[in-house]
């Protein structure tokens, strides 16, 4: 049963043993057509514990069964296994979720087997994440394992918000449920690359282009850090020289143009998020390897149409 609170939020908290009522509940919830269920033990434990509102949701739920099906969600959803094991498979990939690491769940439809599981979710409306990021058709790496610094970022998120969201009996007013709804959605934003723009740029399937796409994953992965040509041809199997004419060759660009674009979009989007009181665009531009602010300025400009301190300034007014 459904709760709303006097703040906006709702809540909603149901349990049981009986497998009919479960995949009623499951299957509204979570548009798992034709499920195909095999006990897994004699009684069936489930629950399920969420609070709502009109951006996120935070949800855990508890279901021991072997289930298999498909599912889908316009809502940007990062999961995370507590307990039990699951495989989602889509376009030919299968992933083992890990216990622990949080995941984006594919937007398109994708096949699913859970085998009892424990499962926390957190559900963000797209058009929400997608304004925080300042891009329409936000695509985040979908089934992929954040780096380490990104995990952290995900971990801390949780850890200082779940339990004052999923607080109901006490009040919280707008501005603190946005608060956390942008303190998730932004993790997410960070944890999770996005990766379409640059992966649909390569066109092809060749041993070329596979190497190529593994120099942009190199970049993207490490732009903050002192890396150059070597570096990134190494890490593609491809001599400097190799790099550099491949690039030409498919993207018209050399090593340091696709570093310095890549270092400017990272630039770009820390500035659109950053709170002015708390950061500069000196201490933004170095963390990205830029070491001249003046050149920084001029190459941001160039590439956005704006100085550094607009972009700044129009995250402090939204």
């Amino acid at each position: 049963m459904e709760n709303p609170q006097r703040d906006g939020r709702s809540s909603r908290r149901v349990a049981g043993s009986d497998l009919d009522e479960a995949m009623a509940f499951f299957s509204a919830d979570y548009d798992l057509p034709a499920p195909q269920i095999r006990r897994t033990h004699a009684d069936t434990v489930w629950d399920f514990a969420g609070v709502s509102d009109e951006r996120m949701s935070l949800r855990t739920s508890r279901f021991r069964v072997d289930l298999r099906s498909q599912s889908r969600s316009d809502d940007v959803i990062v999961a995370w296994l507590r307990a039990g094991s699951s495989t989602i498979s889509i376009g030919g990939r299968s992933v083992d979720l890990v216990p622990g690491v949080p995941v984006v769940l594919p937007r398109e439809t994708y096949d699913l087997h859970h085998r009892d599981i424990g499962l926390n979710l957190v559900h963000l409306d797209r058009s929400f994440v997608e304004s925080l990021a300042g891009e329409d058709g936000l695509t985040l790496a979908e089934l992929e394992r954040p780096d380490a610094d990104g995990a952290q970022v995900w971990q801390d998120t949780v850890r200082r918000n779940a339990s004052r969201w999923l607080d109901t009996g006490t009040a919280m007013t707008d501005v603190e449920r946005h608060d956390v709804a942008e303190s998730f959605a932004v993790a997410a934003i960070r944890a999770f690359r996005r990766r379409s723009p640059w992966r649909s740029s390569v066109q092809g399937s060749g041993a070329e282009h596979e190497r190529l796409r593994r120099a942009l994953e190199f970049v993207h992965t490490h732009a903050r850090e002192p890396i150059g040509t070597p570096e990134i041809a190494a890490a593609a199997g491809l001599s400097p020289r190799g790099l550099q004419q491949s690039l030409r060759r498919h993207l018209d660009q050399t090593p340091g143009d696709l570093l310095r674009g890549i270092r400017l979009d990272g630039a770009h989007e820390d500035l659109r998020r950053a709170d002015r009181d708390r950061a500069s665009v000196a201490d933004i531009a170095r963390s990205w390897g830029f070491g001249h602010l003046g050149r920084f300025s001029a190459a941001y400009r160039s590439r956005f149409g704006v100085l550094p301190s607009e972009s700044l300034r129009s995250r402090a007014r939204a």
